[in-house]
Parts: structure tokens; C-alpha cells; sequence
């Protein structure tokens, strides 16, 4: 049963207008992610082995599920993985003790990223091929939306990978 604020909460991420990650573009460069701070290299991401999914979260936002992020990032390993995370540093450091060492994780402000990825929604994940080009990105709420977002990305892996 859930409580009236989360269904409030819901409501809100659902009526919101939602501005999505152009497909085909490819992730920046570098990015600025705090106020005030030196841009942060995400060229990385133009040379990997089989993708990378981008997921951007708030540790502000009712709708942001980390057991979700984690539960997807156990299903696919093959892939490599970036959190965009807005919360304090306290925050941001208790979600690398929960994470595999090779998850990237960002602190982050999201009114920062919205202008540069023109992306206004948490969460959301922007789905990467191996050199750093768009295949997929939605919001996600629950597994079905994410592997729908990531389902390009899956699909080749699987084909290239029959075994795994």
C-alpha cells in the first residue's frame, strides 16, 4: 500500500514534462557537474568494450530506486557504468561502499546537467554504444523501463557474446 505523498510523488514525476537525450548524439567530452567547479573528462566513454549506461540520480528524488540501478548492473556486467549522483558527499560515498569499484560514480547538480544534456528528469538512464553514441534513454521507474532504454545495447552485447 503505498502513502499519499507517494502517490503525490508519483503523480509529479509523471505529469512533468520530460525533455529526452537526443539518440544518435554522442555524450560529451567533458562535462561541468558542480557550480563553480573544472570540467570532467567522460572521454572514456568513446572507448569501450561494450557500452555504457549513464544513470542519473537524486538522492532528493522519491522516484530514484538504487536497489533497481544495482539489480540491472548484477543482470548485465558486461557493460560499463557511470552515476550521475546528486546528494551530499556523505551521500555519494556511502553508494561507493554499495557499488563494484568499477562503477564511476559523479556527485553532481542536476539543474548543472540539465543545460548540458538537456536531459530535465531524474531517474534517467542514457544509454552509450561502445564509442560513447546515444542507442537509448528513458526515465525508469522499474526494470521493464530500463531494459527497454538499454534493450539496443543488450541486444548487441548478446549477439556478440552468444555464451554469456
Amino acid at each position: 500500500m503505498h502513502s499519499i505523498q507517494e502517490e503525490k510523488d508519483h503523480r509529479r514525476f509523471l505529469k512533468q514534462t520530460i525533455e529526452h537525450y537526443k539518440l544518435g548524439k554522442y555524450f560529451p567530452e567533458k562535462l561541468i557537474l558542480m557550480a563553480k567547479s573544472n570540467p570532467v573528462s567522460f572521454d572514456w566513454m568513446r572507448h569501450t568494450e561494450h557500452g555504457t549506461i549513464v544513470f542519473l540520480m537524486s538522492a532528493s528524488c522519491s522516484a530514484c530506486n538504487m536497489d533497481l540501478v544495482i539489480s540491472f548492473m548484477s543482470s548485465h556486467p558486461g557493460f560499463n557504468y557511470c552515476i550521475l549522483f546528486e546528494g551530499n558527499q556523505e551521500s555519494v560515498e556511502d553508494l561507493r561502499k554499495e557499488l563494484d569499484p568499477e562503477v564511476r560514480i559523479h556527485r553532481c547538480e542536476t539543474a548543472k546537467l540539465q543545460t548540458q544534456l538537456q536531459v530535465n528528469a531524474v531517474p534517467y538512464a542514457i544509454v552509450l554504444n561502445k564509442v560513447g553514441q546515444a542507442v537509448g534513454a528513458d526515465i525508469f521507474d522499474k526494470m521493464a523501463n530500463l531494459n527497454r532504454a538499454a534493450a539496443p545495447l543488450i541486444r548487441v552485447y548478446n549477439n556478440l557474446n552468444p555464451d554469456k
